[in-house]
């Protein structure tokens, strides 16, 4: 039976961990501005989703595995840097018209771009091993355990990306003449180049 106090040993660092600002926080805001929070659901879905595939593998002990394949962890970083660059350029070259409504491939893109944001980021299984054998002991962990670990991880994910979307939804609420977006597309540009920029230099 997982006690109360190693589920707050695992949820209090996690939450603040993915508080702190960094570049997915800085692509999630971008992308809130230019297009609505409504449109952005997807992006922010696969970024948890990709976080809850690391926290899987270290639930399961295969951190080492995962580590062993930097290679393709290095493919899906540049992947997901190029996608950042790619929205970039179109932020930029939009004209001033606010976009709510997602097209109908927007969806799929947006959770894609997500995922490939977290899953080019194998530092987060490092975290999450780090901290997991301190709160649980995973060598008598039953799956049920397991599940109830994944879903605390997912919930207090989505809860705190969740309040960067709506704090960047009231932002951007308050924008309204065509004049003033192109200049939140062309300050978007420059944040998801800048989030693509900083990726691109961490090891």
């Amino acid at each position: 039976m997982v006690e109360l106090g190693s589920i707050w040993l695992f949820v209090v660092p996690f939450a603040l961990a993915a508080a702190l600002p960094g570049p997915a926080q800085g692509a999630l805001i971008a992308q809130v501005l230019s297009r609505g929070g409504a449109s952005t659901l997807p992006f922010v879905s696969g970024m948890v989703a990709g976080n809850a595939v690391w926290l899987l593998a270290a639930i399961f002990g295969l951190s080492a595995l995962a580590m062993r394949f930097e290679t393709a962890f290095i493919a899906v970083k540049w992947l997901g840097i190029a996608y950042l660059l790619f929205i970039a350029w179109n932020l930029w070259t939009a004209d001033g018209a606010a976009k709510e409504a997602p097209s109908s491939g927007s969806g799929s893109r947006g959770l894609l771009a997500g995922a490939l944001l977290t899953l080019g980021n194998p530092k987060a299984v490092v975290f999450f091993g780090a901290v997991l054998p301190h709160a649980f002991d995973l060598t008598t962990l039953s799956l049920p355990e397991a599940m109830m670990i994944l879903g605390l991880g997912l919930a207090v994910d989505f809860t705190v990306q969740g309040i960067y979307l709506l704090a960047a939804t009231q932002a951007r609420a308050f924008i309204r003449s065509p004049r003033s977006m192109k200049l939140v597309n062309r300050s978007s540009a420059g944040l998801m180049a800048g989030s693509a920029a900083l990726i691109a230099s961490r090891g």
